[in-house]
C-alpha cells in the first residue's frame, strides 16, 4: 500500500498558506513554493499508483495523458497548463508568472485533492 502522507501534507500546507488573502511579495513566493512541490507530489503519486496497476509512465506529462486516460482527473489540459505554470516558476522568475502561478494556486488545490482522493480509493481497491 502507498503511503500519502506527504502529498497529503503539502496540500494542506498550501491550503494553509492560501488562507492568508492578504499577502507581502515573501507570502506569495512561500505558497508558490508550496505549490510547486504541491505538484510534484501529485504527479509522483499518481506514477506510483500507475506503476501498482502495471503502467509505467516516467515524465509528468505522460502521467498526466494517462490519468486523463484513465479518468483519475477531469481535464488534462488544466492538468498540462499547471505543469507548465510550475516549470515556470520554477525556472524562470518573473513577476508575471508569480501572478500566474500564485491565481492557480486554488483551482490546483481543489483538483490535486480529488486526484489524491482517487488515487487512494484505487491504491486500497489493489490491497
Amino acid at each position: 500500500m502507498i503511503d500519502f502522507t506527504k502529498f497529503e501534507d503539502a496540500l494542506n500546507r498550501l491550503s494553509e498558506a492560501l488562507t492568508n488573502t492578504a499577502q507581502n511579495d515573501l507570502e506569495r513566493d512561500g505558497t508558490i513554493k508550496r505549490f510547486e512541490y504541491s505538484f510534484e507530489l501529485s504527479w509522483k503519486m499518481a506514477k506510483k499508483v500507475l506503476r501498482e496497476q502495471g503502467i509505467t509512465e516516467n515524465s509528468p506529462r505522460s502521467v498526466i495523458r494517462k490519468i486523463g486516460q484513465l479518468g483519475w482527473i477531469e481535464s488534462v489540459e488544466l492538468w498540462i497548463e499547471l505543469q507548465e505554470t510550475r516549470n515556470l516558476t520554477s525556472h524562470t522568475y518573473a513577476e508575471l508568472y508569480a501572478k500566474k502561478a500564485y491565481d492557480s494556486c486554488p483551482l490546483f488545490l481543489t483538483e490535486a485533492a480529488k486526484l489524491l482522493s482517487k488515487l487512494k480509493e484505487i491504491s486500497a481497491s489493489e490491497s
